[in-house]
């Protein structure tokens, strides 16, 4: 009995000792702004106890005496506070400095300062002052070592994004696009062209729902992607809800555009004025003009189908939840008119979009959640581009005296008949009477569910689809030149379902107190399956009957299945010794159906170090040294983008044979076809300094690529033109600079920030199978030791002072100007490209002032080549023959008229029309003003802003095009650099309210 009670009443002191030296902390997290910070996470130091900040961003946690609480929460700045004797604790947290920004990476995300690849971030900060219709778009200026180039003014059209250049002649030079861990289809998927301008499969994702956009570029951050990563990985991260109140965000944008350039041409009297010079120059009789039926007749064609655009969007979302359920919901709509259009018709975009992304704690072991955006949209299409019956084509080359529409032989006046007259269309007529309708309907979603299984260790499961489907819906009646003289009808759908299943094991544990330790292993199993149909009909009996089934005879169609498989396993780890020495390796085997049998897997690699000198000892009484860190990569990966089933040897079933079906082969096989591989070394500086207030992101990278995939040409008699093959090899290489910098930040609240980047790149075919140029058309050419998109023509000396010819160098000094005197005379290689961004600040008035800028790209003016043709043809002309040869004596760069050809070479491509595309552009400035709190919060407003925004306001370029940055071949690799008949970028006014409630 005493000896229970001994053992009772030790019980009870031990009780007590322990509840004297344990006691409850409470407190508040807000931000620096005031606002409270739900989910922050507080954690006693040195063990695993923890608690979260409620909705109001408050917390209770018990302690012993002696504790330190940490705080932390993603984008904040994390601190230590040690408790002391308090019981009461109000926390602020600051926005994180440059290296305690978390980076998203393959499969992950890690701190910045232990991340020890190359990647470039675009945050929803800075995607919300641009106004752009797709995220791609987005990057344009803002990432080093980027080159993003919209092809035209389509709305929803075409963009070339290059990461550090291009890798490949023929398999595709885009990024692997990974939405929320979905690898989606992008690109052109359009079956009818409309010259060089393709369709844009992202297009449908709504930059409003964006949270960051990654760009991984080295090899240790995209070796995880393995044989789709060679061209770099875009890894774009939607908006996800957070704990607390729930949040409702409403956004209103209206504005206009115009063309950013529209070129000066010749008007009537002028336009006959050349073509009599030309006839009189040969010896021909001049016409008389004056005495036509149309002499009073003065066409400006461009005037005539360019318009002011109207441009909206509307923008909803609302997010909240609590410690267990998160969720973000949004919906949008745009509508969005091109340029080229009238009061009856033209280009155009409308789309609709949702979103649901939702997460769930199910307990402290075991999460689950998903994403899911729906995007529909109708991109009304005009004919143009590399097309000689477009929109912009007839434009340019119908001459001025010709009429839109057929005059009254009586009073002279226009009807509303359109004129025949025009050579080739009436440009009115084609931009205002056929239907070219594509619609696209995307749907991406991912479902995953997370277990820890043990503390730092968690089973996750992805699985995902990305569905696409576009359908083409074209008419062209029998009243244009195009559907002449029955009627065109076509009717495409295309549609993509890829599938991927991907278990992974995830590690992020800290061995002692020195030693972090994370890493990933999994596998991917992905299938992708496309249907096409086609059908094409003639013979329309009226206008009103539209469609395919109303048509006389069907003239063409088809049908067809691809189908795409993709297996692999992969895994990384990352280790950390006291955050100051860190190491990464990355290895993934991929397995795909594209390759031949000899050469169907394929292993990539890479290896990664990095050390942040700034935290060793010796570099304590550097006070003015923030952060510095080095950080070096080698690695391997892969490009598989060449299409399905090119190694195979097929047939066709659509022979005859004494009129009777056969099959006959038209393809031959390649067994040994095999993966591009780009092995890229990468070094870099990352400075903080001054108290964060100047960054500093310094690189280096040197990559090769070999194995090209090629069609390369073999011998007639084989009975084929080509066999899919590997050869050759391009190196790319380079510096890439991003700066940072607080040029003012004053207790009066005035604040200054500037954001600076510039890259440096090269580019050369290292070798081919054949030292011989390969010629692209349009002048372009693939030449050992030469840049890819490098111009071989003949190069223009000027013009003969006496006689008024053209003269061009005679290369092989035979006398003689042949196919032998072409050469290299230029390419589309910038030698640098960056932006810089200016952004003020003062109480709630910003201004954001974004210039964009590329040097040393050469363009290629195929429009001068037709317009400077001085008397050759009818087409009209450019207002830069008024400076041609006229007598003995003239210097000048234009040839005297003719009806002939000078020297035989004037509609030769040659270097006259080559000029220099540099150019500066102020892309985007944006003025806004939010109101202050105290006054909207007696609305129950949670903030207020009001914005004006102007995109493509002013262009700095020598380049006499419409615009330095169209590119008519934006679809192709080796033939960029070409402005034929493309209709520029629009200069867009835009006024918007964004009201949080």
């Amino acid at each position: 009995m005493k000896r229970n009670l001994l053992l009772s009443f030790a019980f009870f002191i031990a009780v007590a000792f322990v509840a004297m030296a344990q006691r409850t902390v409470s407190g508040k997290v807000t931000d620096d702004t005031g606002e409270s910070l739900p989910g922050v996470n507080v954690v006693i130091k040195g063990t695993t106890t923890g608690v979260t900040t409620d909705l109001d961003g408050n917390f209770r946690i018990s302690v012993d005496d002696g504790a330190t609480l940490i705080f932390s929460y993603v984008g904040f700045e994390t601190q230590e506070i040690e408790v002391g004797a308090r019981t009461t604790i109000d926390v602020t947290l600051g926005g994180a400095t440059e290296l305690q920004e978390v980076v998203v990476v393959g499969y992950g995300t890690t701190l910045k300062s232990e991340f020890t690849g190359s990647s470039v971030s675009v945050g929803s900060e800075q995607l919300e002052k641009l106004p752009v219709l797709s995220a791609d778009q987005a990057l344009q200026g803002l990432a080093a070592g980027v080159q993003v180039t919209s092809a035209s003014g389509t709305p929803g059209g075409g963009i070339s994004l290059r990461v550090r250049g291009q890798t490949s002649i023929s398999a595709s030079n885009d990024p692997l696009y990974v939405v929320d861990g979905v690898p989606v289809v992008s690109g052109n998927l359009q079956q009818n062209g409309f010259g060089g301008q393709g369709g844009n499969a992202l297009a449908g994702l709504n930059p409003n729902d964006i949270e960051s956009i990654e760009v991984l570029k080295d090899a240790s951050s995209t070796a995880i992607y393995g044989a789709r990563a060679a061209n770099g990985v875009v890894l774009i991260t939607t908006k996800r809800g957070k704990t607390g109140t729930t949040k409702v965000d409403i956004g209103y944008m209206r504005g206009f555009g115009k063309p950013t350039n529209v070129i000066d041409v010749l008007n009537a009297d002028e336009w006959e004025m050349i073509m009599n010079e030309a006839r009189i120059n040969d010896g021909l009789a001049p016409i008389d003009y004056d005495g036509a039926a149309n002499a009073d007749v003065d066409t400006d064609w461009l005037d005539a189908v360019f318009r002011t655009a109207d441009i909206q969007q509307f923008n909803v979302s609302v997010s909240g939840g609590d410690d267990k359920t998160r969720y973000f919901i949004s919906g949008s709509f745009r509508d969005e008119d091109g340029t080229m259009g009238t009061d009856n018709g033209g280009s155009g975009y409308k789309r609709g979009t949702a979103r649901l992304n939702l997460d769930h704690t199910a307990s402290d072991k075991f999460s689950l959640g998903t994403s899911i955006g729906i995007s529909a949209d109708q991109n009304s299409r005009i004919q143009n581009d590399n097309n000689i019956f477009g929109v912009l084509s007839t434009a340019l080359l119908t001459a001025p005296n010709i009429p839109i529409y057929v005059l009254d032989p009586e009073t002279g006046q226009p009807t509303s008949e359109f004129s025949n007259e025009p050579p080739f269309a009436n440009p009115v007529r084609s931009l205002e009477v056929p239907r070219f309708n594509n619609a696209t309907r995307k749907v991406i979603g991912n479902m995953y569910f997370n277990y820890e299984f043990l503390e730092g260790i968690a089973f996750r499961m992805d699985a995902s689809l990305d569905w696409t489907q576009l359908v083409e819906d074209h008419y062209i009646p029998a009243s244009t030149f195009q559907g002449s003289p029955d009627g065109i009808g076509r009717f495409n759908t295309n549609e993509f379902t890829t599938t991927v299943l991907e278990p992974t094991i995830r590690v992020n544990k800290t061995v002692g107190s020195n030693h972090n330790i994370t890493g990933v292993l999994g596998s991917t199993f992905q299938t992708r399956t496309n249907f096409r149909n086609s059908v094409t009909g003639q013979g329309f009996s009226r206008e009103s009957l539209t469609y395919v089934n109303s048509a006389a005879n069907i003239t063409a169609g088809g049908s067809l299945r691809r189908d795409y498989t993709f297996q692999s396993v992969f895994g990384r780890v990352g280790y950390s010794y006291d955050g100051k020495y860190l190491a990464t390796a990355t290895v993934r085997r991929d397995g795909s159906s594209r390759f031949g049998p000899n050469n169907k897997y394929g292993l990539f690699w890479a290896f990664s170090v990095g050390w942040n000198f700034s935290d060793e000892d010796f570099m304590s009484g550097i006070d003015w040294l923030e952060l510095g860190k080095i950080r070096a990569s080698y690695g391997r990966t892969g490009n598989d983008r060449i299409g399905e089933f090119t190694y195979l040897g097929t047939w066709t079933g659509g022979a005859n044979y004494l009129d009777q079906p056969a099959s006959a082969p038209n393809r031959i096989s390649n067994n040994d076809l095999k993966w591009e591989e780009t092995t890229t070394f990468d070094v870099g500086l990352e400075l903080a300094l001054f108290k964060n207030r100047l960054n500093i992101n310094a690189g280096y990278f040197d990559g090769s690529t070999v194995d090209l995939l090629y069609a390369n040409p073999i011998p007639q008699s084989t009975g084929f033109a080509s066999v899919q093959s590997n050869i050759g090899e391009i190196r790319n290489w380079g510096w890439e600079f991003d700066v940072q910098t607080i040029n003012l930040d004053l207790a009066n609240g005035l604040r200054w920030n500037t954001t600076f980047n510039i890259s440096f790149l090269d580019n050369e075919v290292v070798s081919l199978i054949d030292p011989e140029p390969i010629l692209q058309g349009f002048g372009s050419a693939i030449i050992e030791g030469e840049p890819l998109n490098t111009f071989y023509i003949y190069d223009f000396q000027g013009v003969d002072p006496a006689s008024g010819n053209a003269i061009y160098r005679d290369v092989d000094g035979n006398g003689i100007i042949n196919a032998e005197d072409q050469t290299v005379v230029g390419n589309y290689q910038p030698d640098f490209l960056g932006g810089i961004t200016n952004d003020f600040s003062y109480k709630g008035v910003t201004l954001s002032v974004f210039f964009q800028f590329i040097q040393g790209v050469d363009i290629y003016n195929n429009n001068r080549q037709f317009m400077e043709h001085l008397g050759t043809s009818a087409w009209g002309m450019d207002r830069s023959v008024l400076r041609r040869w006229q007598q003995p004596g003239d210097i000048t760069d234009i040839p005297r008229a003719a009806t002939g050809s000078t020297v035989g070479l004037n509609n030769a491509d040659n270097s006259r029309f080559l000029e220099d595309g540099s150019y500066i552009r102020l892309k985007n400035v944006t003025l806004a003003y939010t109101l202050p709190s105290d006054l909207i919060s007696k609305a129950g407003l949670r903030n207020v802003r009001v914005y004006a925004t102007g995109v493509n306001l002013l262009t700095f370029t020598q380049y006499s095009g419409f615009d330095p940055e169209v590119n008519v071949f934006n679809n192709t690799s080796t033939s960029q650099g070409t402005d034929f008949l493309t209709f520029p970028q629009s200069r867009q006014i835009l006024f918007g309210i964004n009201i949080g409630l």
